[in-house]
């Protein structure tokens, strides 16, 4: 339907074209005045005296209240007798190629004739006359001198008529049309019906040579275009004539969503009048009353937001540039700050009395709807519900919605407290606590839970975890929450495994990306020989020898982690002699052998008493003093030793020192 009303709009707004191309199109609609509709640029009707000497009243016409076949309550103009309104076709719309179309009613039909148009300016009787015919009060319709054509009768003073005379002006050939039925055609080849540039347009005003055939007409709407209608245009007038002849589309615009349910919220404005995009001759005004444009220009679309509810007016200004004529047309966007108050009668749950919640909708569109369930509405604002946490809906006559929580209390001592939020390491456990006077408990989720039934269970969640407890005492019942985090696995990078210097300091360190504050931190290393404090982050350790070292970090929450580095000493010629041997029978360190590292070969060891005498000598690699002298048992003391040898690289590594000799 909308398209098929635009569609007529726009047939009138695509004006007939001239030869030299400029389109004409005026339009009247007759509110209580004779001027060409806004924004259209063009010249207003003036009331004419018919010519003659005819009876005439005093004034041109006068505006009545009527009612049109659409149902519409409005004021038309109505022509006196031997009055009526003249086109001073001054844009030379009526030529020989135009289509004048009329809204009307006739009221009362004169004497035999009534003339309809007069294109010689009162000065020949040729024209369109509405005639009488014998026997009938009813008239027909004629084309003089030419005759009646079409039904006859036909017309009668009780019915709007859409009235179209259409002129081709390349075959001569004029078409009448009443409401959207071609009525007859005319062959005018001789041109008596067309029109001249300057020269005005009679519409029920009847010439000098015959005159006083003049009929009385109320007019709702009355057009003038240089365009020849075919049927289609016709049928497109016709079907919404109650739109086109009450109103004037050329600064129509839409509000969608309106109304709009809650703030602030996009709303699209968007331009539907008659005039293409983009605009080409037109300027737009628009009036936002305080709404905070988001996008758009021009003729918009816009998306436009309010701040605050209630009515806003949104009015636009169509402005033809070519003369200034303006339409203004405002609407009303509806923003809906609806809400919902209550009031509520606590229950008494010892006694098993429930609770009353009385709901009240304010600041929408009544009448309003409540609900408990979003899903079924009802009329009456009470509801009579068990103790508890509820979400009611209202909703209004424009289906506005808004919820809210509401909480029914209860009359009783019941009293229930989790502890406090706490962490627990990933794969730890920790005892919920709970002080209150409730006679059972029951928690979920029972996930995690070794007994959900009881008042303190222990809980192994695998992820953070928010638990509920519910008391019950009697039909009493009241819940409360504490939420277990489980702190995520501590991960610890230690430092890679390495091959480090012998006897040269090599620094370690810890790291976790679970413990952002490693100050608060506390690291343990083992084990502590060849490190400089064992309780750093990032020691520094001396080896002689392979080792591994294991490290257990401990986070700001107490959840720990642990890492182990593996030293392997870089390989270096040298010799060492041990402090101490017990060449006693044993079995164990019977031998006094020196520690060879890369070494090649021996070119002595020498082991001296007190006295200086020497008691062992060898130049072999893989000999060693067994404690004993000239065959004599290894006697308690301690001895001075000498040895010298030849690295695998060819290096001379000498050492000396003492050994204890212990039996």
């Amino acid at each position: 339907m909308k398209f098929s009303i635009y569609f007529a709009f726009f047939l009138i707004l695509c004006l007939i074209q001239t030869v030299a191309g400029q389109s004409v199109q005026h339009t009247y609609r007759f509110y209580e005045d004779l001027a060409v509709a806004k924004p259209e640029c063009g010249p207003g009707l003036e009331p004419w005296q018919a010519l003659g000497s005819c009876q005439k009243d005093t004034q041109g016409g006068t505006y009545v209240e009527d009612r049109l076949p659409c149902g519409v309550q409005r004021k038309v103009y109505r022509n006196s007798m031997n009055w009526g309104l003249m086109y001073p076709n001054s844009e030379g719309a009526i030529t020989t190629n135009y289509t004048i179309q009329m809204y009307i009613k006739v009221t009362d039909w004169g004497n035999i004739w009534a003339r309809i148009i007069d294109f010689s300016n009162g000065t020949r009787d040729e024209g369109i006359y509405f005639k009488s015919t014998p026997g009938s009060t009813d008239r027909c319709l004629d084309f003089y001198p030419s005759g009646i054509t079409g039904a006859c009768p036909y017309f009668n003073k009780s019915t709007y008529y859409l009235l179209t005379f259409t002129r081709n002006g390349q075959t001569g050939i004029m078409d009448v049309y009443v409401d959207n039925t071609l009525f007859t055609s005319y062959d005018d080849s001789e041109g008596k019906y067309v029109g001249k540039a300057g020269t005005p347009i009679y519409i029920f005003r009847d010439d000098e040579q015959k005159p006083c055939e003049s009929g009385i007409a109320n007019f709702a709407y009355l057009s003038f275009s240089n365009r020849h209608f075919s049927q289609r245009d016709v049928d497109s007038t016709f079907k919404d004539i109650c739109f086109v002849a009450n109103i004037n589309a050329y600064a129509d615009f839409s509000i969608s969503p309106n109304p709009s349910c809650g703030f602030p919220r996009n709303i699209t404005v968007e331009y539907t009048g008659i005039i293409p995009a983009p605009g080409t001759g037109y300027t737009f005004n628009w009036e936002w009353d305080g709404a905070r444009i988001i996008s758009g220009s021009g003729m918009g679309p816009y998306v436009v937001s309010w701040d605050t509810g209630g009515s806003k007016n949104v009015a636009l200004t169509v402005v033809n540039n070519s003369c200034g004529n303006p339409l203004y047309n405002r609407k009303q966007a509806v923003i809906s700050s609806l809400d919902l108050t209550s009031t509520t009668v606590s229950g008494d749950c010892e006694v098993g009395e429930k609770g009353t919640i009385t709901l009240r909708g304010l600041e929408g569109t009544g009448p309003y709807a409540y609900s408990i369930d979003s899903v079924n509405y009802q009329q009456d604002s009470v509801f009579v519900v068990p103790i508890g946490t509820y979400r009611f809906f209202v909703k209004d006559k424009n289906d506005c919605t808004i919820a809210k929580n509401i909480v029914v209390e209860f009359n009783g001592d019941i009293q229930v407290a989790a502890m406090a939020d706490t962490v627990v390491c990933s794969g730890g456990s920790v005892s919920l606590d709970v002080t209150g006077n409730g006679e059972q408990y029951s928690w979920s989720p029972a996930f995690g839970l070794d007994d959900p039934s009881s008042k303190t269970p222990v809980a192994s969640p695998g992820q953070t975890t928010q638990y509920i407890v519910t008391a019950k005492k009697g039909t009493c019942t009241k819940s409360d929450t504490v939420i277990v985090e489980v702190a995520p696995k501590v991960q610890v990078n230690v430092t890679p495994d390495a091959v480090i210097e012998y006897n040269v300091p090599y620094q370690l360190s810890v790291s976790s990306p679970q413990v952002m504050d490693l100050k608060g931190a506390i690291f343990s290393w083992s084990p502590p020989e060849g490190l400089d404090n064992p309780a750093s982050q990032s020691p520094k350790v001396v080896l002689r020898e392979d080792k591994s070292y294991s490290v257990e970090l401990t986070g700001p929450n107490g959840c720990k982690g642990s890492g182990i580095v593996n030293l392997t000493v870089k390989k270096t010629e040298n010799i060492t002699i041990p402090g101490v041997f017990t060449p006693n029978g044993d079995g164990k360190n019977e031998v006094l052998m020196p520690v060879l590292t890369e070494i090649a070969s021996i070119r002595y060891f020498k082991i001296f008493n007190r006295w200086g005498e020497v008691v062992y000598y060898t130049d072999q690699i893989n000999n060693g003093w067994d404690g004993r002298y000239k065959g004599g048992n290894p006697m308690t003391g301690t001895y001075v030793w000498e040895i010298e040898g030849t690295s695998v690289k060819g290096k001379v590594v000498r050492r000396k020192g003492s050994v204890l000799l212990v039996k």
